[in-house]
């Protein structure tokens, strides 16, 4: 495990936890969790970070970690904490990087502080689920369209989602239920590597840490109500990661950010699963062009 410390400070009305992990003096880069994540997910970057010269800043959404707990919000409103943040390490500009269920909120950045972002990569990560047709879509997707469609039509509902969740990991062997659920070669990745179950844990643990609201809260904005931007209004080369065994979020997802996206480069990784940002965070960081 790393030993980055989270640390927070109080931004506008709230408090917003973080940490640190690469080069302490290298190229600015903000790390958004995934669903539901916490800072503890970036230590996956640490080494390549620091081989990379890059100071990555992961942070917590609200009700994670340390963040303060806040109404959902949409998309399109985090980059207000993010370029806050920024300002707070002396940032004029910095690369985003979102994974997973992190992914819309490195793509708001974008869209929202073109200026100050240089560079972007979402990696494992949904597409809008207001933009397209069931008939456009695989089996898999459509299925996991029509959960998402009933979080839109019954927001409430996200509620008892994250603590049912909750209460799924806080069980003894609580992760290794979710490792189960997940792709083949997730599972085997995990079962060779013993330490990464338990930073697994450790991540759900501390976006957990408060209780189950952060999580619904993320549903929400997530799920519960359009993003609030265009993804055709977003200037920026987008570097898009994702594998083709991924059963979490298929990679048909990516392919339709891709066609929406004006100016993208799309890596569909054969044969990994949604842990791939784990063994290419290297290739990530590199896409990015930074140095």
């Amino acid at each position: 495990m790393s030993s980055s410390v989270s640390r927070s400070i109080t931004l506008g009305d709230g408090t917003v936890g973080f940490a640190e992990y690469g080069d302490p003096s290298g190229v600015p880069l903000l790390y958004c969790p995934g669903v539901p994540g916490s800072h503890v997910e970036a230590e996956a970057f640490d080494q390549a970070a620091a081989a990379a010269g890059i100071r990555v800043v992961a942070v917590d959404r609200p009700g994670m970690g340390d963040s303060s707990p806040a109404a959902a919000q949409p998309v399109v409103d985090w980059p207000d904490t993010a370029v806050q943040l920024a300002d707070h390490l002396d940032w004029d500009q910095f690369a985003v990087i979102g994974v997973s269920g992190g992914g819309p909120y490195a793509l708001a950045c974008a869209y929202r502080l073109p200026e100050r972002v240089a560079g972007i990569a979402v990696v494992s990560a949904p597409a809008p689920f207001d933009k397209h047709p069931d008939g456009d879509l695989d089996a898999a997707a459509r299925k996991r369209r029509r959960s998402l469609a009933m979080l839109q039509r019954f927001p409430f509902l996200t509620g008892p989602a994250a603590a049912q969740l909750e209460k799924a990991v806080r069980k003894r062997g609580g992760i290794d239920t979710l490792i189960s659920q997940m792709a083949q070669v997730d599972q085997a990745r995990v079962a060779a590597d013993p330490e990464l179950a338990a930073k697994m844990a450790a991540n759900l643990a501390e976006a957990f840490r408060q209780g189950p609201r952060g999580f619904a809260t993320d549903l929400r904005s997530l799920f519960g109500k359009p993003w609030g931007f265009d993804l055709t209004d977003i200037t920026a080369p987008v570097q898009i990661w994702h594998g083709d065994a991924d059963l979490n979020l298929p990679c048909s997802e990516s392919r339709r950010l891709a066609t929406l996206l004006p100016h993208t480069d799309l890596h569909l990784i054969p044969g990994a699963g949604h842990l791939l940002f784990i063994d290419y965070a290297a290739e990530i960081l590199d896409s990015l062009c930074l140095r």
